[in-house]
């Protein structure tokens, strides 16, 4: 069954119309992290199965779970009030039968003011097109289950259609049951293993007829049921062994495996520890640094005053404070001058006054007592009021009063800042020896500053480069850091488990023993009770059944040895081509057996197990093997019908995997989808793609976003572009 189109409408990134259309062989959806690839695949499970991947729980979660997530933000931002709907549909055509059907989903919302109510089912249509007639839906639930059936069946589902990230547990190399069920799943092994059911079925039966006639012929029925009770008893005993055998035998190869993989990442563990350890020391220096960046940073603008930056520019200001300020002093001075001719002047006056009073009577007080006495002292004569006599001592007191009155006048007039400039004249004095260092200081600060600041980006770019070690070791190794820190002690917890299970499996390998002794005894003393003759026919049919049953087991045993050799050699030879343009040692893939299961390993040409493997080469040591049991089959009904789709499953690989593996999976599977971001960088790599005669290339699509990066985060005017390369 070929996909010969998917048609995405208001489906989550991919608003409005969108087609993409597919050939045989490989087809490849080009794209970068976020660009759309993995809605693509979404857009393919959920029209098969009602799901969508949920990359928070990682898991696939129904419609009615994520509904508000699965029409396009674009579509409901730009809508009117009213419905809004979205829709994928796939298109298969039947190249056997030449039936065409078409499988399309829609989910419907409505918009009422802006609010979104989303429905929490989704529709589905399913429609069928013969060769001759006109396509008609398809009403009838089991035929629609059927035609998906047809489509890809849910046992082949997880082989066909899957993520990268699923790989890792397609094959689980801790459990064994995980590549026995894939071979049963994709091969017809299962033919011979109801075969050999059958068989065994049927020697229960015999062995039981017997049995049965055996009692009835018993000399002592009593003793009889007695041994028949103790064999019954056995038998369930044996049987409880065996399973304890078979979980402590699986018990302990896991805890083996987990040694063997706790031994292959010890040293890689170790890297991550000292990785983790440098990194804190980094944090540490990171962490100093850029403390006294913000000390130096918030200290800047307290420097203004703390280290007079304010002062920056006032040189000319200071000098013409300078100027002013001697100005002034020249100003003040020759005004105390002048203050002093008038005290001198002052003097005068008093002195002249004296030479008129009575000797040693220099006050003024006693010009004011003759007035009051009306009387001259200098004279001895009368002075009454209002005489001349009396205005001439009057006027003599009057002059003195009015010149003291004016000096006294202009001494309280004057004001003095001598002091207060004096003051801001030293001060400045002080102040001016900084101003030439100033433009140093600020200059030393911010080279400081910017010292910190590369110091504290450098510290920055080996923090982010040695979290990138640790995150590649994490990655390849799947070790955290927490594992890595307990790696030593996990192993010895897993070396003690391994020997406690070695220790049971011997056990119970004594007591099936013993119980098979007890058992065959307890079977010749059943046997002894016997009297008279048991019919050959049932001895024959007994017999029978048992070559019956040792010859569908043996068959079955070696068809499957048969099918493991042959998956082994598809395997190394899809691993071969996977990997040729890599020359590091690749190994040769071993399916080692686990008490009836097998899993696949890697080892060198003296069979020695390879430790030290990467995660790309895991999983591309699984991906060889799932392809080895599809090309086992090749031309079978499993491999022509269905189309392997899956997102991302070189995202671990290196590019010099990712050509190899196209070329190998084009030659494998009649038809591939396979989203990737490994071409959309490398163009070379795109261009070898394209250009490959190796490559059995159907279409190449390129997705990108619409919106630069920097607008991305607004979905309201998201949507996805598609362009076809080829």
């Amino acid at each position: 069954m070929i996909l010969k189109s998917i048609d995405l409408y208001n489906f989550m990134c991919y608003y409005g119309e969108n087609r993409l259309e597919f050939n045989e062989g490989i087809n490849v959806i080009i794209g970068d992290n976020g660009y759309g690839k993995s809605k693509l695949f979404d857009g393919f499970y959920w029209v098969m199965y009602d799901k969508c991947f949920d990359t928070s729980s990682k898991e696939f979660r129904p419609t009615k779970e994520i509904n508000n997530t699965i029409i396009s933000d674009r579509a409901i931002h730009e809508a009117e009030d009213g419905q809004i709907e979205c829709s994928v549909t796939l298109t298969f055509f039947d190249s056997r039968k030449e039936d065409t059907y078409t499988i399309q989903r829609q989910l419907k919302g409505t918009k009422d003011d802006g609010n979104v109510n989303f429905g929490t089912k989704s529709v589905e249509k399913v429609t069928k097109k013969t060769a001759f007639l006109e396509a008609q839906v398809v009403d009838d639930e089991n035929e629609i289950e059927r035609i998906k059936r047809k489509i890809l069946p849910d046992n082949i589902k997880p082989y066909m259609w899957f993520q990268g990230e699923q790989v890792e547990n397609i094959i689980d190399f801790r459990n064994s049951e995980t590549l026995t069920q894939a071979i049963n799943v994709l091969s017809d092994i299962s033919r011979f293993d109801n075969i050999t059911s059958t068989a065994e079925t049927l020697l229960k039966q015999a062995k039981k007829e017997l049995k049965k006639k055996q009692r009835s012929l018993s000399n002592d029925k009593e003793k009889s049921d007695e041994l028949a009770a103790e064999q019954e008893r056995l038998e369930k005993k044996l049987t409880s062994y065996k399973l304890q055998l078979k979980e402590a035998t699986e018990n302990s190869r896991k805890a083996e495996s987990k040694s063997e993989e706790l031994l292959n990442k010890l040293e890689d563990a170790k890297t991550i520890k000292e990785l983790s350890d440098k990194r804190k020391e980094i944090e540490r220096d990171y962490n100093r640094v850029h403390q006294r960046l913000r000390s130096e940073q918030l200290s800047f603008h307290k420097k203004l005053f703390t280290n007079s930056w304010i002062l920056k520019g006032t040189k000319d200001l200071y000098d013409q404070f300078s100027d002013k300020y001697s100005m002034y002093e020249k100003e003040r001075l020759s005004k105390q001058s002048e203050i002093q001719a008038k005290m001198i002047a002052q003097k005068e006056i008093i002195e002249e006054m004296q030479t008129r009073l009575p000797l040693n009577v220099p006050e003024p007080v006693y010009v004011q007592q003759m007035l009051e006495q009306e009387h001259c002292l200098v004279c001895d004569r009368p002075a009454e009021k209002g005489s001349e006599p009396y205005k001439s001592i009057e006027s003599l007191i009057n002059r003195s009063k009015e010149k003291v009155k004016n000096l006294e006048e202009e001494e309280i007039s004057k004001h003095d800042f001598s002091s207060s400039f004096k003051s801001l004249y030293q001060n400045g004095l002080i102040q001016e020896n900084k101003i030439p260092g100033i433009d140093d200081d600020i200059a030393n600060t911010l080279t400081l500053i910017q010292k910190l600041n590369d110091e504290k980006d450098e510290l920055k770019d080996q923090l982010d480069e040695i979290e990138g070690e640790i995150q590649n070791y994490i990655i390849e190794t799947s070790i955290n850091i927490d594992q890595a820190n307990n790696i030593i002690h996990s192993l010895r917890a897993q070396q003690d488990y391994a020997k406690r299970f070695n220790t049971e499996i011997g056990y119970y390998n004594n007591e099936i023993e013993e119980t098979k002794r007890k058992l065959n005894q307890k079977e010749k003393q059943f046997e002894n009770l016997v009297v008279g003759n048991i019919p050959d026919s049932l001895h024959k049919k007994v017999e029978l059944c048992e070559d019956l049953y040792n010859a569908t087991k043996s068959t079955r045993d070696r068809v499957f040895q048969e099918l493991i050799q042959t998956l082994e050699d598809e395997a190394n030879k899809h691993y071969l081509s996977m990997t040729q343009d890599n020359l590091s040692a690749r190994g040769i893939i071993r399916l080692k057996e686990y008490n009836g299961n097998y899993t696949p390993e890697l080892v060198d040409d003296n069979g020695e197990v390879l430790f030290q493997l990467n995660t790309g080469n895991i999983i591309l040591i699984k991906l060889a093997t799932i392809m080895a049991i599809i090309s086992a089959r090749k031309n079978t009904r499993e491999t022509d019908l269905y189309t392997l789709i899956s997102d991302a499953p070189m995202s671990v690989f290196g590019d010099d995997y990712t050509i190899g593996f196209c070329k190998t999976v084009s030659q494998i599977y009649r038809q591939s989808i396979i989203m990737s971001k490994e071409f959309y960088k490398n163009e070379s790599l795109r261009n070898e793609l394209l250009k490959s005669d190796e490559v059995n290339l159907g279409k190449v699509y390129m997705v990108t976003p619409n919106l630069p990066e920097s607008e991305r985060s607004n979905r309201a005017k998201l949507a996805t572009n598609i362009k076809a390369l080829n």
